[in-house]
This record gives C-alpha cells, structure tokens and sequence, in this order.
C-alpha cells in the first residue's frame, strides 16, 4: 500500500511544519487554548465522515509485523553466534545488496514493515521500520531515531530556525557504543537535534501519513480513523492535530477544524502549517481581523528565511513533487548563497529527475561552497 512519505504535515498547499524564532506570546496575545472537553470530542466524530462508532485504537496494521519470510531471512543472512556488532553488517549488507534484498529509497511511499520487505522500497520511515522489525529478530538492541534536519542547531542564527523531523534507527552495541542506521539520501549529520522515540510515535507517524494519503484521495472516511488512530498513539504530536484540522477543514466543518489548528499551537506555537491554516479558516469565514493577525506572525517567520525555504524543499521532495522542491531549494539559494547545504539537496534533487548535468553542477557548487566554509 503506497502513501505519501515520511511525517507529512498538511496545510491548504501542503506546507511543511518549520519554524523561525518567533516568542510564544505573540500568538498569546491572539489564540487562547482550547477546551480541553471540546478537543476530546474531536476524536468521536465518525458520523461526520459517514463512519460507525469505533475503538479509538482502530485500525491496527501490525506495522512491526514479522513474516516467515521475514525470519528466513535474518536465519539465511545473519548469523546468530556473531557478535552483535558483526550481525549489524551482515543484515544491512544483505538489505542494500540488490542480488539479496536490494532496499531502495522511494519518497512518496509509506508502508509496513512486511510490506516494505515484499516491495522493497519505501520513505526513510517505511525503512527504518523494516530494518527495526529484521534487527529485532536477529536480537539486536535497536530503536527508532527522530531526527530535526536541517539545520543543525549550530547553524541557526539568533534570528531563525527551521525544523525538519526525520525518522531513522539506532543500534546499541552495549559498552556504550551506538551506531545510527539511515538509508535516505537525507544528508545525514551526527551533530543534528535527534532523540529517541518510542514505537508508539513512529507508529503515530505512520498512521498520521496514511491519513494525509486518505485525504488527498478524498477517502475522508478512512482519513479520519488513520489520524485518530495517530492521535491515540502521539496524543501531544502537534503536527499530527494541524493535519485532522486539514480534514475537518475539507469536509466544510469549521469549528471542528478550528479547534484542531488551535489544539495544535497549544502544544507547539510554532507549528507553522496549523498557523497558516488557521489564518486561511479565519479569513475565508469572515474573521479578517485575527486572520490579519495571525498573518503578521506568519510573514515574519517566513520572509528572507532560507531554512524555512530549504525545509520547504524537503518536504516536496517526499512528496514526490520535484519541481515544487527544486522552486523551493532554489529560493533558499538566492536567499543565501554561501550555504552548502542548500546546493548539495538541489543535486539530490536533480538526481531524482534525471538530470546528470545539473547534479554535476550542483554538486560542485556543494563542494566549493563547502570549502568556503572551511567544512
């Protein structure tokens, strides 16, 4: 089953979850929090998508689900009297190697663990659920690694910052030695903001982009029961709140969605994509005043803000919308051209689409960039 990659964050034009420096209490002044009674009746509304009551722990797709074929082949390739750190090699070897398992990574595509292994491919989530399901059955101590690219905090100045979630896995080796296991073409960096999340979040994540697969397919009625199914499992995930306010939104029920996008900023202010849509409900229902508002604080986090462009760009790209990331990328540039970061994800870019001569180009634009900085 193929859905939009990685942790989606809808608005009206699919905006991405970034953010810039802005103080909680400029949106204070204008947003109050919402009831927390009312915010827990959002997650009962099945009649309004034409769906019956159901659990709130519905549906369960067993994403970590392990096959037979799944164990036959850490039994094949990995072998158990190694040391964990030689078992480690052996699986990864045998997922990228393309005459075993031959793992590629697809964004645009999310899927289970078991799926993931029958059609090998996947967004960086779909991934790191395969290998963490293989790790697990070949014993080793492994857990899943959000990560907030780009960029690294060292980066940031005193005036912006842009925040990107990312989903890999880590290995505990014990005596204290870890290895992360990324197969994206994310350029990864150690020094990143990362934590560890439990199977529950990555789930939420995974459910959360099927919702915005069901709703981009105007399958509202699904949409609903995979986001609610990501609100039982990340009930304080932001950006998973802005995307059932999305939903609400399309359906026409606008104080539901109202009290999405404001649950949303209550847990994090700033969740730009629930911002922008709040600002789009208000002005479209009349209330030009606090749309105004909320727009002021918008246009501030995103004027001349490159990171806000570059997070953008990524987040087109696991969509699968290449011009839209390649427009977005090369905003940041012109924004600020001494960041090699900025280049090196355009040559991703072109990569994708094909286009040899650009990636070249774009490469050792990265690279001189890079040396300019003394990188």
């Amino acid at each position: 089953m193929k859905h939009p990659a990685k942790t989606i964050i809808l608005s009206a034009t699919l905006l991405l979850s970034s953010a810039c420096s802005t103080q909680p209490t400029q949106l204070e002044q204008f947003i109050a929090a919402p009831d927390n009674d009312a915010v827990a009746q959002l997650l009962h509304q099945e009649t309004l998508f034409n769906r019956q009551p159901a659990p709130l722990n519905t549906p369960d797709q067993h994403i970590l689900a392990v096959t037979a074929e799944m164990r036959y082949f850490v039994n094949e390739h990995v072998p158990p009297v190694l040391t964990p750190r030689a078992r480690l090699r052996y699986l990864v070897d045998a997922m990228v190697r393309p005459q075993q398992l031959g793992i590629r990574y697809q964004p645009g595509i999310t899927q289970s663990a078991a799926d993931t292994f029958d059609d090998p491919q996947g967004d960086c989530l779909s991934l790191s659920l395969l290998f963490i399901a293989l790790a697990r059955e070949a014993k080793l101590d492994v857990y899943f690694n959000e990560v907030s690219v780009p960029p690294s905090w060292e980066m940031l100045s005193n005036s912006s910052s842009a925040i990107y979630k990312h989903i890999n896995a880590v290995v505990d080796l014990g005596n204290g030695q870890r290895e992360v296991i990324d197969f994206s073409v994310d350029i990864y960096d150690y020094r990143y903001p990362q934590k560890r999340v439990s199977d529950d979040i990555a789930a939420a994540q995974y459910y959360s982009n099927l919702g915005v697969g069901a709703l981009n397919s105007k399958n509202y009625g699904d949409a609903y029961l995979y986001l609610r199914r990501a609100l039982y499992l990340g009930p304080d995930e932001a950006y998973i709140w802005g995307n059932l306010g999305v939903l609400f939104r399309r359906e026409g029920h606008n104080d539901e969605a109202e009290l999405a996008f404001l649950k949303a900023l209550s847990l994090d202010p700033e969740e730009s994509a629930s911002l922008s849509n709040l600002a789009r409900l208000y002005r479209s229902s009349g209330r030009k005043d606090r749309a105004k508002q909320l727009e002021q604080v918008i246009e501030s986090r995103q004027r001349d803000n490159p990171f806000w462009h570059y997070s953008r760009s990524r987040a087109a790209f696991e969509r699968g919308d290449y011009p839209q990331a390649l427009n977005s990328i090369k905003r940041a540039i012109r924004l600020d051209k001494n960041e090699y970061r900025f280049y090196q994800f355009a040559a991703v870019i072109f990569r994708s689409q094909g286009n040899t001569d650009k990636y070249h180009e774009y490469g050792l634009k990265a690279a001189h960039a890079k040396l300019k900085q003394g990188k």
